[in-house]
């Protein structure tokens, strides 16, 4: 069973093709970009301080490592992600940069252009503390402050003279803030494009996508009426105030590796497992290695769903709503990106795959993680009536759990 965790589908990969040119010139390597971007011109592109530390880049205002990827270079076409985190925002980011033009050497500008000028545009105001204004959320009854920072909207293909200038942050606040958790960072990625009756809108709460938001989105990019390729893309970033932060026991570097450690916990103990009992007593096995039950109930309800979510990504449009039904039948609403556990095992998931920690388990494990999953029943029953399905909507995932389960 083949699969990628870390290479994500990117939206801003639906531009139209280039003009051919008629001498093709040189198409430059991975590693020659890499080589460009740790040694100086990634720099020469923020307004923020940094350094090179072997393979990252160092943003000491922002206590941030990055680390740059060359995932795609063709003749006209690079992409490269950006896998960070910061320790003054306690929080991992990921951004994958698109970029098309005449030849490599353009698309590659394209495409550091594109993060220099959004994604690290919008960290430059958290830096500067520019707000873009206050807001308020509640969370598991408890109220939290926050301070909304914000990137330029970068557009391409378009001028500013031929429609309105969007408003995403107006558009969204009320279903963003709603889905305000209890994490110390939150960041939200609007990408937007439209080629003629063809339109994509993209919004992202902590790299987790939102369809429903997407289709709010896509609805500014209808009224544009173009017939060439346009897109708009912009960044937000949620900073909490640390005096309505509640204690979280996974919280920066050391809390996230801790969570990790313990989801490699659980996938170990779930892959040695051989009969049903063992599996029926996996949350009392994992929470006595791990020392949490909470995050021992998360592993065993969210990772089968997680695994199915990306193995079915052609097949199924999930939603971020989930309910937490307890056992006196009392339930939470909640959202996949506010729950601070639900990202960080997500990654860690991502991570474990990713690597050889499972050994020569790992696609067993991961395909009898998929077959656990309720996606994985529903597709079955599909199947039943469609040789082809696509586009299966789920809106919502219900997690029963036990009465002893703390949302966080």
């Amino acid at each position: 069973m083949g699969f990628n965790f870390f290479k994500r589908k990117n939206k801003e990969n639906n531009e139209p093709t280039a003009s051919v040119t008629p001498e093709k010139s040189k198409i430059l390597t991975k590693e020659e970009i890499i080589d460009r971007i740790l040694n100086g011109e990634f720099s020469s592109f923020i307004e923020l301080k940094s350094e090179t530390r072997d393979d990252i880049i160092y943003i000491p205002e922002l206590e941030m490592k990055i680390k740059p990827y060359v995932w795609e270079v063709k003749e006209r076409i690079v992409n490269i992600s950006f896998d960070m985190y910061s320790d003054v925002l306690k929080t991992r980011f990921f951004e994958i940069c698109a970029g098309l033009g005449e030849d490599s050497e353009s698309a590659y500008g394209m495409a550091i252009g594109s993060f220099a000028f959004s994604f690290m545009q919008g960290l430059k105001a958290v830096a500067d503390n520019d707000v873009k204004c206050r807001i308020t959320s509640e969370f598991a009854g408890h109220s939290h402050s926050w301070s909304v920072y914000s990137s330029d909207i970068v557009r391409v293909g378009a001028s500013k003279e031929k429609h309105e200038v969007s408003d995403y942050w107006e558009l969204l606040k009320d279903d963003i803030i709603k889905r305000l958790g209890n994490q110390k960072t939150v960041y939200v990625k609007v990408f937007n494009s439209g080629f003629g009756s063809k339109v994509i809108g993209e919004c992202r709460i902590n790299d987790i996508v939102i369809p429903e938001l997407g289709a709010k989105v896509a609805e500014i990019a209808k009224k544009w009426e173009t017939s060439q390729y346009e897109s708009e893309k912009q960044f937000f970033f949620i900073v909490q105030d640390d005096n309505t932060i509640l204690d979280y026991p996974y919280s920066g570097t050391e809390g996230r590796d801790k969570l990790q450690a313990a989801v490699t916990v659980y996938l170990k103990i779930f892959s040695q497992i051989k009969s049903q009992e063992e599996y029926d007593n996996i949350v009392e096995t994992t929470a006595s290695v791990i020392g949490d039950r909470t995050l021992a109930v998360e592993c065993n309800r969210f990772i089968t769903e997680i695994c199915a979510e990306k193995y079915f990504e052609d097949i199924f449009i999930c939603g971020d709503k989930l309910d937490i039904v307890f056992p006196d039948n009392a339930s939470i609403g909640s959202y996949k990106c506010q729950l601070s556990d639900y990202v960080q095992i997500r990654d860690a998931v991502f991570f474990a795959f990713g690597s050889p920690i499972l050994g020569d388990d790992r696609g067993r494990v991961y395909g009898q993680l998929i077959g656990m999953s309720s996606l994985h029943n529903i597709l079955e029953q599909v199947k039943e009536k469609t040789n082809d399905p696509k586009g299966l909507k789920v809106d919502n995932v219900i997690y029963n759990v036990p009465e002893d389960f703390e949302v966080r």
